[in-house]
C-alpha cells in the first residue's frame, strides 16, 4: 500500500492534537475521524458518514485503498505478539455454518487496527501501533471450530471465539506476524 509513510506522519500529528485535549484513549468513532481527516491531510478522498451507524465493515471508503473497516485492539501474548479485536455480533443466526457465512462474506477490504497495550493506556502512556491489513487475512471460516461452553471457538492460523452471552459477538486474536504494515504511533503531546 502507498502512502504508508505519509500516514504515519498525519497520524502521528492528529493523535498528539487528540492527546493534547484528552486522557482517554483514542478508540470507535473517534478514531474514525481522526483517520477519515488523515486521509484527507495527506491529499486523498475519503468518505466517511458520522452517523454512528455501527454498519457491518465498511467505516470509511476511499477509491485508492478500498472498504476500510476502523477497529480499536489490544496488544496481547506474552511477547505482545497479537492483537484482539472485536467484530459483528451474530446473535441473529442459529447455526455456526449462518454465522461464519456472514461473518466471512465481503463487507470490507482493508482493517485500519488502532492497538494499544493497556499498560501503556493505563499509565496514560499514549503508544499505539496502528496495523494495516487486508480483510482476507482473518476470515473465520478457515477455521476449525468447536462448540465451547459459552459458545465457539475456532483455531488455525489465528484464533477466535463467538459468545453467546455477547449476542454472539466475534472476538478475534490475530498473531502480528500476519500483519501487512505495523506503524508505531507516539501519540504522547509534545
Amino acid at each position: 500500500m502507498k502512502n504508508i509513510n505519509k500516514i504515519k506522519k498525519a497520524l502521528e500529528v492528529r493523535i498528539k492534537r487528540y492527546h493534547e485535549d484528552f486522557s482517554l484513549c483514542l478508540m470507535a468513532e473517534q478514531w474514525e475521524e481522526v483517520l477519515y481527516r488523515t486521509l484527507k491531510d495527506i491529499g486523498l478522498s475519503p468518505k466517511w458518514d458520522n452517523d454512528r451507524s455501527h454498519k457491518v465493515g465498511e467505516d470509511i471508503f476511499e477509491n485508492s485503498i478500498g472498504r476500510i473497516s476502523c477497529k480499536s485492539g489490544a496488544i496481547e501474548g506474552k511477547k505482545k505478539d497479537k492483537v484482539k479485536f472485536s467484530g459483528s455480533r451474530t446473535g441473529s443466526y442459529k447455526l455456526l455454518k449462518e454465522k461464519l457465512e456472514f461473518l466471512s462474506s465481503s463487507h470490507d477490504d482493508f482493517y485500519f487496527l488502532l492497538a494499544k497495550d493497556k499498560k501503556d493506556i493505563n499509565k496514560k502512556n499514549f503508544k499505539y501501533k496502528v496495523l494495516i491489513f487486508s480483510s482476507t487475512s482473518c476470515k473465520v471460516d478457515r477455521l476449525n471450530w468447536e462448540k465451547t461452553k459459552g459458545g465457539w471457538k475456532g483455531n488455525g492460523s489465528f484464533e477466535a471465539t463467538i459468545h453467546n452471552s455477547m449476542s454472539g459477538q466475534l472476538w478475534t486474536t490475530l498473531p502480528l506476524n500476519m500483519i501487512d504494515h505495523i506503524i508505531d504511533i507516539n501519540g504522547n503531546p509534545s
